[in-house]
């Protein structure tokens, strides 16, 4: 299958600029990451210098050296090494620590914005992705990247300052003995750039798949009444298991070349050492190398060859982590809604005119949701949406919000654009009751807060009692400290209600919107909520989208909507009156 071209461009772009990427959430942390990498070179160093001294003595030992001076010398020497190791411990403790820090507020600073940026995607794209794969990148990309910056960069750093030690100490000892070890470095490098490329692609990859997967976890919890209403506990665990399956494929695939560049890498050096030793061993036999000199050439060719072989294993790591950058930069690189962070707080009059609008969603351009539609209701009105299921009810509601543009037409507020508004006055003044009411997973006071976060103890109880919420809230045993649960299922569906028109009480809007609040409930839960209701819409502008026109007689104006277009409007009276109205006909079969 051919690449799209923007995927194509993430996977061509190069380590540079993901490195780049990293930078810039490290770049606030310098005053602690740049000491850290100043105490890893120190370690690393002390590292190489006391595997150095180590086989230094170990040479002029296996070399026959006795006799007094030897032991002082000896002596001397174990004292410095025990010196070396105590102050590698000492401020390894602190590398560690100031690693931990730089690294963690870095990859908070990342999630902040990560979160920031899927919290004011526009509708249409969050629309167009699943819940799952968005929760995916916030952790399962993300923590990739964390092991990177806490684990296999300072491993990267360490090792390579490591290397470039011992082989400036090699190539002190003997230049003959360390060119034949270096020219093997040139090959290694060659095959990183070969392998590197394919084992991101891969991957890149898995990690879509891990997203997928991640995305049946998330819609089958999310729905698990559902799920369990239709026994369909064995399909769901068999959409999963179909797209680990998926996901397990893609790892394995990713695996052959990651074991093969890893398989090259310890042949290549094996190898370098198989012809280092019988260079050195004829060098020796020659007298050009004492005993003492390649004991040492030996300790640190092998700090070398783990090096190396460490190499192997972090360079796949971070290619795996280069697949994550990519997504999550992705993310961060998608437009947001319009942000005006001081916009003003502006209290509207209430007057909304919508003239001749048209719209499709992005997803389905050819399928037009509304046509031609145009509203206008005064300061205070009650307005009502009335029309089957897909007529476009919801739809006009959701451009008043902004939550999309309309193809044509315009909207205004108190005879201004909403176009030309900030988002933040526009929603400010606008308050919806939906028919099912998604709770937050906290206390009740803090879902009815949620309408006014800063508000007091004494306007929630207020805005609880107005919703006819507050007697079954103290009847709860921890009254509004009771936790709601999951999407707020330990409550039912009229409590749900209430609270939901609490909160929007306490928003004080200036325009309501009600989205079939009471349809899906019994006789008693909807006279207490309608009630409540009543109590709400009084000195606002109201909008109310319905199906049962119980709720609707007394509106000032009822328009009835068919395929996105409106074909009837008037009051209830009116609408009744006339012979082969739609409207007519619904009343018929629902209040008679």
């Amino acid at each position: 299958m051919p690449e799209t071209p923007p995927t194509k461009k993430l996977w061509d772009r190069s380590a540079w600029k993901d490195a780049a990427f990293f930078l810039r959430y490290l770049r606030p942390h310098f005053n602690v990451f740049i000491p850290a990498l100043i105490a890893l070179a120190l370690t690393a160093g002390l590292t190489v210098l006391f595997i150095n001294l180590l086989a230094e003595v170990a040479g002029k030992g296996l070399g026959g050296a006795t006799g007094p001076e030897w032991m002082a010398e000896l002596k001397q020497s174990i004292l410095t090494m025990i010196a070396i190791v105590s102050t590698q411990a000492f401020i390894a403790f602190w590398r560690i620590m100031l690693f931990a820090k730089a690294s963690e507020r870095a990859l908070a600073s990342l999630r902040m914005d990560t979160f920031s940026r899927i919290i004011r995607l526009p509708m249409s794209t969050l629309n167009a992705r699943r819940v799952g794969e968005l929760a995916s990148r916030l952790a399962n990309d993300v923590e990739s990247m964390r092991e990177t910056l806490v684990v296999t960069l300072p491993m990267l750093i360490r090792h390579s300052v490591m290397l470039l030690g011992c082989l400036v100490l090699v190539l002190q000892i003997s230049v003959k003995l360390a060119l034949v070890m270096i020219a093997t470095i040139p090959v290694v490098i060659v095959m990183i750039a070969i392998f590197g490329a394919r084992i991101r692609k891969l991957t890149r990859k898995a990690q879509d798949d891990l997203a997928t997967s991640q995305v049946i976890v998330e819609e089958s919890l999310q729905s698990i009444i559902s799920v369990k209403a239709f026994a369909n506990e064995a399909h769901e665990i068999g959409r999963y298991n179909q797209h680990l399956g998926t996901f397990l494929k893609t790892a394995i695939r990713a695996a052959a070349p990651r074991a093969a560049f890893i398989s090259f890498i310890i042949f290549a050096f094996s190898l370098a050492l198989i012809i280092v030793a019988w260079v050195a061993l004829t060098m020796l036999s020659g007298g050009e190398i004492q005993a003492e000199q390649l004991s040492r050439f030996a300790a640190l060719s092998g700090m070398i060859g783990s090096s190396f072989a460490a190499f192997s294993e972090l360079i796949t790591q971070l290619q795996r982590t280069l697949g994550a950058t990519d997504r999550v930069r992705e993310i961060l690189l998608e437009p947001t809604e319009p942000e005006i962070p001081d916009a003003p707080k502006v209290r509207f009059h209430g007057e909304i005119e919508m003239q001749n609008l048209a719209f499709a969603y992005p997803s389905r351009p050819e399928a037009p949701v509304l046509r031609d539609f145009s509203l206008k209701a005064s300061a205070g009105q009650r307005i009502a949406l009335v029309g089957p299921s897909g007529s476009g009810k919801t739809t006009s509601i959701s451009l008043l919000y902004r939550f999309y543009e309309p193809t044509s037409g315009s909207i205004l507020i108190d005879g201004k654009p909403i176009a030309e508004m900030a988002l933040p006055t526009l929603r400010h003044n606008l308050a919806l009751v939906p028919q099912e009411v998604l709770l937050f997973g906290g206390s009740i006071r803090d879902n009815i807060a949620y309408g006014k976060p800063e508000a007091t103890e004494e306007e929630i109880v207020e805005a609880a009692k107005k919703a006819n919420a507050h007697l079954f809230i103290e009847k709860l045993p921890e009254g509004y400290e009771t936790l709601v649960g999951e999407r707020g299922t330990q409550l039912s569906g009229g409590q749900r209600q209430r609270i939901a028109i609490a909160r929007a009480i306490l928003a004080d809007p200036a325009i309501l919107i009600l989205d079939e609040a009471t349809s899906s409930l019994d006789a008693e839960s909807e006279r207490l909520v309608q009630d409540a209701l009543d109590k709400l819409m009084e000195n606002r502008t109201s909008i109310i989208v319905a199906h049962r026109l119980s709720t609707v007689r007394r509106c000032d104006q009822i328009l009835v909507l068919s395929a996105g277009t409106i074909i009837e409007r008037g009051t209830h009276e009116e609408l009744v009156s006339k012979p082969g109205t739609l409207y007519g006909t619904l009343a018929r079969l629902q209040l008679e």
